[in-house]
């Protein structure tokens, strides 16, 4: 198979990716209290080559924003120079350099954090007995400026691509998901003022980077639970984005997706079907994401118009080789994600059963 449009080059603003495999960002668990860059993530991106573009995992814009206590951090100025090194890896590639900015709001927790108060778009919304804060105006402005330094600090360590993180149950989500928010100021309410929390974001960091990065954000555009985000409600953030200047969106769920997104019959997961219905609404380029394993797989998103690039996540954990195989016409060696249940390669690598056979 020559898989045409998949390594077909596309051009967003003024980069240019050389075909449409994007590497997610996936985290692995490297760092440590000081959230900078160590060996194993350098080894981890110079291994996954081949993508047009790699996105490097989630790494944390606030310290009380942290997801786990070996979370990646951006969040000083010395963070700068380890990410620039993981930059310069992608580079040497061939591939562009991507970054996902991240505060993990009510998903922090105090050991994650090393005991910080993690902080709430509403506490009205989470478990009474964890310990946190309501965000104030004060540290909702705040932490928008953390947002525009991490990203100040991705464009200085070489960065082609930023997006931020508003998907998966995250701050940005928090916001914009009426289940979260339960604020009655000008970021909670309406769909407008839960959308402002992103908006805000997109527009002050493209603000600070000045066109030296595209910018863009990981767009959770629907809730699994009746009540919280619409497909409706994801529609119109992607439109208002793409209404600001956006230029490209990375489309995945908020809490979870609802069984309705995948159509009967459909071959796909219900997730990369949410690509396919922004997809129908924006006129910028869409990267979807979900489960796909093989480059025919992915070969018939892009066929079948669902998104303009297709990430392949876990399969490039099971082997790093994928996209550098389908580039030399070697797909019949690539080593293939069994799918777990539970991923193995998030906990303990040396369980996964491809690792296991073919390591």
């Amino acid at each position: 198979m020559k898989y045409t449009n998949l390594l077909s080059p596309i051009k967003i603003g003024n980069l240019e990716l050389k075909n449409r495999i994007v590497l997610p960002p996936m985290v692995i668990w490297k760092s440590d209290k000081s959230g900078m860059v160590t060996k194993s993530h350098l080894d981890h991106y110079k291994e996954s080559s081949g993508c047009g573009l790699s996105i490097v995992e989630a790494v944390v814009v606030s310290s009380e924003g942290r997801l786990s206590d070996k979370q990646l951090g951006i969040f000083n100025d010395q963070q700068i120079r380890g990410l620039s090194e993981i930059a310069e890896v992608i580079h040497q590639n061939g591939g562009a350099a991507g970054i996902q900015l991240h505060h993990a709001g009510g998903k922090a927790t105090t050991r994650a954090t090393f005991g910080e108060t993690p902080l709430v778009v509403s506490k009205e919304a989470v478990s009474q007995s964890k310990i946190c804060r309501e965000l104030s105006t004060d540290d909702i402005s705040r932490i928008l400026n953390d947002f525009t330094e991490g990203a100040r600090r991705a464009v200085e360590a070489g960065f082609d691509y930023i997006e931020f993180h508003g998907a998966h149950g995250y701050l940005g989500t928090q916001f914009l998901s009426p289940l979260l928010n339960k604020r009655n100021d000008k970021y909670g309410g309406t769909l407008e003022n839960r959308q402002r929390f992103l908006l805000e974001s997109f527009e002050n960091i493209s603000d600070e980077v000045k066109g030296k990065a595209v910018v863009s954000c990981r767009l959770g555009v629907a809730d699994k639970k009746s009540g919280g985000i619409s497909i409706g409600d994801g529609i119109d953030t992607a439109c208002r984005l793409e209404q600001a200047g956006m230029q490209i969106l990375d489309i995945s769920c908020g809490n979870g997706y609802p069984d309705s997104a995948k159509p009967t019959g459909s071959s796909f997961k219900g997730l990369y079907h949410l690509a396919e219905q922004i997809k129908k609404h924006v006129s910028i380029p869409v990267i979807g994401v979900g489960g796909l394993v093989t480059p025919e797989q992915a070969e018939l998103a892009l066929e079948n118009n669902m998104s303009d690039l297709t990430a392949v996540g876990k399969a490039f954990l099971a082997d790093p080789g994928w996209a550098q195989k389908v580039l030399e016409g070697r797909a019949d060696e690539i080593n293939y994600c069994r799918q777990c249940n539970v991923c193995h390669q998030f906990s303990n690598p040396d369980r996964c059963p491809v690792w296991m056979e073919f390591r």
